[in-house]
């Protein structure tokens, strides 16, 4: 059945040929009818593209084809006959072809054979082929939703919830989830510190993938209690202010600083000649500086011998020489005790009070030989009191050495200085010394030596001065020193954590990125240098 607009069309076509019009008239009649009918089809389509983004490309494409009908070569037929209407032979182009919506059924013009230009028409089953890619086009194009883009969107994986982790148990992970407040994905527990016989267990904060020792929740399971304590765990920090560990210097090179720092050292309580690391602090894991514990400057000293008093009345003669102290104007108190178990032998307490309190002084003897073993003056200072300017640290350790030497047994030939320390509150600086035993350090022996700024009095003297260098090893017959680092770090290897500077404080303040070693005991350990076992003190 022909519609209304394709009867017109007939009797027009046929009032033409009747009347013999040139052909060029006839082609420009039906190029400008197809654009015509192209830009009305163009419409109908711009109201299917709401409901079916694929429209747009099969509106467009029939247009170009349409506008594009005089390239084709049409010849003027003699008698015009409109016959049933059939599939138009469209070229075939990259975009996916759409099926024709059955609201949008128009006849099309039947193709005359064209003289020159022809094209094998395609057959039944590549129709079906060809209509099956596009139904499935067609049903990738509509799947996208209306104003969205075609490009299909990344789907976020479901978040699991957090697993607990292996060896932990079950009221010990239960206590964290709950103190964690949904950050337990930003902890891990860290082996080091925590125990397992103790049942403590440490979750330490990551930050780009480093374990950040400042920040952390300790659980720790008491029977049937469980508890935990917070280290700064539920701050807010910038991570920006944390150190690349891309710029970390490798593992290699943080071992080869802590082998550096490795030295043969006595235990006076073990009588045993250990390697022991001498760091004092870390590796920094950017720079790969290190602060070691020893600075390495040793002092000869001539020893006097161990100083005895027999009672207070020698004691006080031995403070008035040493303090300049006027004793006599002193209030004297005695006390008798062991002074809390720190020493093997019973301990006799002087003590001396001004009137006003602000100054006082005792001393410490061994009860049964009377040999003096540390003393201590303190004066209350004054807001006011300026504070001199400090001479050259090298003064005050000779000062110190000096002082020290009256009061050690002549096995005793030589010190190191360990550490100086001053004071910020008072007009003090303390020396730090270490007995030496054949050119090598007894790290258990101790002395500290405190001078006064302003007077340049040794106001305190305290350490061990009561043990012999008898008992102590020859350093012979010995293992190797490189055979003792790899053992040290088999025990207690390296690890790259974050913590803050012990210097710096504030949250602006950029934590350290190093390399340290962490122990769950709070000793010291080190390697026999002769049976090559571990040696804990």
């Amino acid at each position: 059945m022909l519609n209304d607009s394709d009867k017109e069309l007939l009797d027009q076509l046929k009032e033409m040929s009747l009347s013999e019009q040139p052909r060029e008239d006839f082609v420009t009649y039906l190029q400008n009818d197809l654009q015509k009918r192209a830009r009305k089809l163009k419409q109908q389509q711009k109201l299917l593209v709401l409901s079916k983004a694929g429209g747009v490309a099969a509106a467009a494409f029939l247009v170009f084809g349409l506008a594009n009908m005089h390239d084709m070569g049409v010849e003027k037929p003699q008698t015009v006959s409109l016959p049933p209407a059939e599939v138009v032979e469209l070229p075939k182009i990259e975009q996916p072809i759409l099926p024709k919506h059955p609201e949008s059924k128009e006849p099309t013009v039947q193709k005359t054979n064209p003289p020159a230009k022809t094209t094998p028409k395609e057959t039944s089953k590549a129709r079906t082929e060809q209509a099956d890619k596009n139904k499935i086009n067609t049903e990738q194009f509509s799947q996208t939703p209306i104003g969205e883009s075609q490009m299909r969107r990344p789907v976020s994986p479901p978040i699991s919830p957090p697993v607990s982790p292996p060896d932990i148990p079950a009221p010990v992970w239960t206590h964290f989830q709950k103190i964690a407040v949904g950050n337990v994905n930003q902890y891990q527990v860290h082996s080091s510190l925590s125990n397992e016989k103790t049942g403590q267990y440490y979750f330490t904060r990551m930050v780009n993938g480093i374990p950040y020792l400042d920040s952390g929740y300790l659980v720790q399971v008491q029977g049937e209690k469980t508890q935990s304590l917070a280290l700064s765990g539920n701050k807010q920090w910038n991570t920006q202010l944390f150190p690349d560990p891309a710029k970390a210097i490798p593992m290699e090179q943080a071992q080869q600083a802590f082998a550096d720092s490795v030295e043969l050292a006595y235990v006076r309580n073990q009588s045993k000649l250990v390697y022991f690391p001498g760091l004092f602090g870390n590796i920094n894991a950017i720079d790969g500086t290190v602060r070691k514990e020893e600075q390495k400057q040793l002092i000869p000293i001539t020893p006097h011998g161990k100083q005895f008093v027999r009672d207070e009345k020698e004691a006080a003669k031995f403070l008035s020489k040493e303090l300049q102290l006027p004793m006599n104007e002193m209030t004297f108190r005695y006390d008798s005790s062991n002074n809390n178990g720190m020493r093997p032998q019973k301990i006799t307490v002087y003590q001396w009070y001004s009137a006003n309190q602000q100054k006082s002084v005792s001393m410490d003897v061994i009860a049964d030989t009377g040999q003096v073993v540390s003393y201590y003056f303190h004066e209350a200072e004054e807001s006011s009191k300026k504070i001199p300017d400090p001479k050259p640290t090298e003064a005050y350790i000779e000062s110190a050495s000096l002082f020290l030497q009256k009061f050690l047994d002549k096995s005793i030939q030589q010190l190191r200085v360990k550490d100086i320390i001053r004071n910020s509150s008072r007009s003090e600086i303390t020396i730090q010394f270490q007995a030496m035993h054949h050119n090598i350090a007894i790290i258990d022996r101790t002395f500290e030596i405190s001078i006064d700024l302003e007077t340049e009095q040794v106001v305190r003297m305290v350490g061990d001065l009561t043990t012999s260098t008898d008992t102590l090893p020859e350093p012979v017959n010995v293992i190797l020193q490189e055979t003792a680092i790899e053992r040290l770090l088999e025990d207690s290897p390296l690890e790259l954590v974050y913590t803050n500077n012990p210097g710096l404080s504030g949250a602006s303040q950029p934590p350290q990125l190093i390399y340290t070693i962490i122990k769950k005991e709070t000793t010291r350990t080190g390697i026999d240098a002769r049976s090559g076992k571990k040696v804990i003190w």
